[in-house]
This record gives C-alpha cells, structure tokens and sequence, in this order.
C-alpha cells in the first residue's frame, strides 16, 4: 500500500510537470496573448511589445509594419487608413531651402527624401473645402521604435486652414537620420501618413 501511494504521488508529480513544462515551453499564445518572442505565438502571429498580433484591425503594433497591407497603427492598434477627401483633395511633401519662404528662388521639390543639414520640409494641402477650417501639423515618427522624433506641433505650433489651400515648412535640423512615418493630423485627426528617409 505504501508503495502504491508512494507511486501515485509520483506519477501526480510527473504530470503536474509534464503540463507545466507543456504549458510554459510548448503551448504557444493566441491572438492578444503574452510572449517574449515570435516563437512563443501561434502560427502567423508575431510578438509585438510583448502581445501576440496578427496585424489585423485591432491588433497589437507599434509601427506601421505590424499591421497588414493597408492598415496603419493607430495609438498601438490595426487601424483602417483614414481619408482625408472629405476635407481637401490631395497633402504634398516637399522639400526646400531652410529659413526662406517657397518660390522661384526657393522652389519646391515633392519628395521623401531629405537631409537634416540642407532641407527643410514643406507640407501643402490642396483643393481644401470651402467649409474646412480648423489646424494642422506633421509628426515624424521612428519607424522602428515607434516613437516620435520630430513634431511640428512642437516646433512651431499647428497651422491654420480656413477654406483655402494652406501650407508651411520647417526645418529637420537635428533630426538624427533614419526613415520615418510622416503622419499628418487635422484638428488633431490622423488624416495621412507616408514613409519618409532623413539623412
């Protein structure tokens, strides 16, 4: 009998065991799920400052790429991209000459592409609505820490629009060089974002 008893408590142990050793080591996490690492989540799941995300609507992410195509990460969750149509027809990025305003001695040159020492960054919106009013402002943010590097809204305070095409410009210096997710918010809306490379 003291035997059987004996044997028992040690095959309770080696199961109580065998589940946690399953549990902690094998058994992976689901959507929403804690983890430390990839490895640790479901199939087609990635770990995600410590949540398992599938990139979907609602999903755990910390930059735009944790989100599937299509989607951007919106205060650290899987959002539908917003549309800014309903406000104005079409933001544009330029770059131009630091402290002059634009024009023929200081033309705009549309692209992603900017260095911290020479260009400063100009931001337009075109075909604004007649009924639009309201403030804007850009935000860079890291695209692989997630965190914002550079905010015109601290910078030089949001730009007004009041039914017309509005623009304004700022310089990069000392933005340290790396690509960004150039975000554009109206009356504090996420409206449009894009990636951007400073050098």
């Amino acid at each position: 009998m003291k035997n059987f008893l004996i044997g028992l408590i040690i095959v309770i142990i080696l199961a109580a065991l065998g589940y946690g050793g399953w549990y902690y080591f094998i058994k992976k996490s689901p959507e929403g799920g804690k983890c430390a690492n990839t490895a640790r989540c479901e199939s087609g799941l990635n770990c995600v400052s410590g949540e398992c995300s599938s990139g979907k609507i609602g999903s755990m992410c910390k930059t735009h790429d944790n989100c599937q195509s299509g989607l951007l990460c919106l205060k650290n969750a899987c959002s539908q991209k917003p549309d800014y149509s309903k406000y104005f027809d079409k933001i544009v990025i330029s770059k131009i000459k630091p402290m002059l305003a634009p024009g023929p001695n200081n033309p705009e040159i549309v692209t992603t592409e900017f260095n911290a020492a020479t260009d400063a960054i100009e931001v337009d919106v075109f075909g604004v609505k007649p009924t639009t009013t309201g403030t804007f402002y850009f935000d860079l943010v890291n695209s692989t820490t997630g965190e914002v590097a550079f905010s015109s809204k601290d910078r030089q305070g949001p730009s007004p629009i009041n039914g017309q095409d509005a623009g304004t410009g700022t310089s990069l210096s000392g933005t340290t060089p790396g690509t960004y997710d150039f975000n554009f918010y109206f009356n504090n809306e996420l409206l449009y974002t894009t990636p951007i490379t400073v050098k």
